[in-house]
């Protein structure tokens, strides 16, 4: 072993032994909560789905009467009940007419996010917990793989270690573990409600959760690391203005990367082989990242539907023409209309989702944002909940131009908002309902299409060969979309994680910290339907 390795593992150790002491029996409250131990997870490899209608994530109809085995971690076959015998040694599932589906792929979530805003001991104690309700809360709304846009690192990776091998409920991550961001001497582009870290908090967390380089070769730097740490996508950030009304008196108090910086960040993603997602919701970025983008030659999508402006034909057009997308995430808009109901929401239910501390700085910031409603124009906010209703059109008419040009997938921006609690993937399915896409387009987007937007060939399909990520609901998806807020049955990778309603495991007194025990409470065995403030149910 060098030298190098001998001092990387001696720092690994030490951060394992600080945040042990920090945040209380870090990691083995989570390792107790083990899906494997379950019991139908003892059945073994083999297991046969009967009666089952499928939609396969490819074809605009059900398949009836279906048999799917699975074998592994991996759908061995599937074919009509007639034609396929189930071998002696398949354990049997009786889906009883249930259709099943690929397990959804989500393409903008934020899964390790604390939902504390302000740093304090009880939010850095309890955020391993937080990040772990975050995981079970999406994979029991039937989500099996999420397109992660940014995070404490260090806690992104161990959670994604721990969700891979089902030490833990969790989807799987695709990551960019860090978003690379502006800043101008003290001045910081968005999110400028993203602080930088003190060297000792980075170095516990591996890391800032907004990389803020300041010169040329700083930059270059922080997209290596993505790559080198196993990344699969750069996230940067192309915004001009805040998310107000108002806005600031010179690009300077908010700054962005100038071309010859976003210019280098896509050199380096067509160098690495890295698609780069650009968050950029106002008009004059997503115009300019793409030109830029088509420039170098570069993949890109971006994040966040145009809401300032009307697409520009020639825009969507070139996206399609370079194999660019879009992703809505119309969530982030659309939940402007609902906040008063998302303070009642929590304050009704507060054990359910979140952790005491993340409760009451979500709360405090979502009731801040009300009280500022009335100086909308006359002060710079960070979200501006008026200026978001009453640009809210331009979404709907983007989403149905994007939809229509064929370049958009599906993301919510889960645990990137204050609202983003974990579970409401069907408030933005709502959406796109609303806006007159059809039910099998937005199921394709959900599964096969948000797949191959991510390049990932294994999975979003019912077929063999492919993962044994499958999703089980009563009724049938393409007439009514609402049958996803109740799914019953999530396998990742040949394992249940939700049997037939059941959440197969959850912390229980025996393996909580003494601390946490009583704030949990959920997810519950049985637990009964919830419904988030915006109508859409969370199962």
């Amino acid at each position: 072993m060098n030298f190098n390795k001998i001092l990387n593992t001696i720092n690994a150790n030490l951060r394992a032994t600080v945040k042990d002491i920090s945040m209380k029996d870090y990691v083995i409250p989570l390792l107790n909560a083990d899906p494997l131990v379950d019991e139908i997870n003892n059945a073994g490899k083999r297991i046969a789905f009967t009666n089952c209608n499928v939609f396969d994530g490819i074809h605009p109809e059900l398949k009836e009467n279906m048999t799917v085995l699975v074998e592994g971690d991996k759908i061995f076959d599937i074919g009509h009940r007639k034609q396929i015998t189930v071998p002696d040694n398949f354990f049997i599932v009786d889906m009883k007419d249930c259709t099943m589906m690929p397990g959804l792929i989500d393409n903008h979530v934020h899964g390790c996010s604390p939902f504390t805003y302000k740093p304090n001991i009880s939010a850095f104690r309890q955020m391993p917990m937080q990040v772990a309700l975050n995981n079970m809360r999406t994979v029991y709304s039937g989500v099996t793989t999420i397109c992660d846009m940014g995070g404490p690192q260090g806690i992104i990776k161990e959670f994604t270690e721990l969700a891979d091998k089902n030490y833990i409920f969790g989807p799987r991550f695709i990551n960019c573990y860090t978003l690379i961001s502006p800043r101008k001497g003290k001045k910081l582009g968005y999110p400028s409600q993203i602080k930088v870290f003190n060297p000792f908090m980075a170095w516990l967390l591996e890391g800032q959760v907004a990389t803020r380089p300041m010169t040329l070769k700083a930059l270059k730097k922080a997209c290596y690391k993505v790559k080198d740490d196993g990344g699969t996508h750069l996230k940067t950030t192309y915004q001009p203005y805040p998310f107000s009304n108002k806005k600031h008196a010179t690009q300077d108090d908010f700054p962005i990367f100038d071309d010859d910086w976003m210019r280098t960040i896509f050199e380096i993603g067509k160098e690495i082989k890295l698609v780069t997602d650009i968050h950029s919701p106002y008009g004059v970025g997503t115009e300019k990242c793409v030109d830029l983008a088509i420039e170098v030659g570069a993949k890109i999508r971006i994040q966040h539907m145009t809401f300032d402006l009307d697409l520009k034909n020639t825009i969507t057009q070139k996206m399609y023409d370079y194999g660019f997308y879009m992703i809505p995430t119309v969530m982030v808009f659309g939940d402007s209309f609902h906040m008063p109901k998302f303070v009642s929401w929590l304050d009704k239910d507060p054990k359910a989702y979140m952790m005491p501390e993340a409760n009451r700085q979500s709360r405090a910031m979502i009731q801040n944002g009300i009280d500022l409603e009335p100086y909308s124009g006359q002060v710079i906010m960070e979200h501006d909940y008026v200026y978001f209703r009453e640009h809210f059109d331009f979404v709907r008419r983007n989403t149905q131009k994007a939809h229509d040009a064929g370049i958009i997938g599906f993301g919510t921006d889960i645990g990137g908002t204050n609202t983003g609690f974990f579970g409401r993937i069907c408030s933005e399915v709502m959406h796109y309902v609303e806006f007159g896409i059809p039910f099998f387009d937005i199921l394709k987007y959900l599964t096969s299409v948000n797949a191959k937007i991510n390049g990932l060939d294994d999975r979003g399909v019912i077929q063999p060969g492919k993962l044994a990520d499958l999703i089980a609901v009563n009724g049938n998806p393409l007439m009514d979309p609402l049958v996803l807020t109740k799914v019953h049955t999530v396998m990742k990778g040949g394992v249940f994680l939700k049997y037939k309603g059941v959440e197969l495991k959850k912390f229980t007194e025996s393996n909580q910290p003494p601390a946490e025990q009583e704030a949990l409470g959920s997810p519950r065995r049985g637990a009964k339907t919830l419904e988030s403030p915006d109508g859409a149910h969370k199962g």
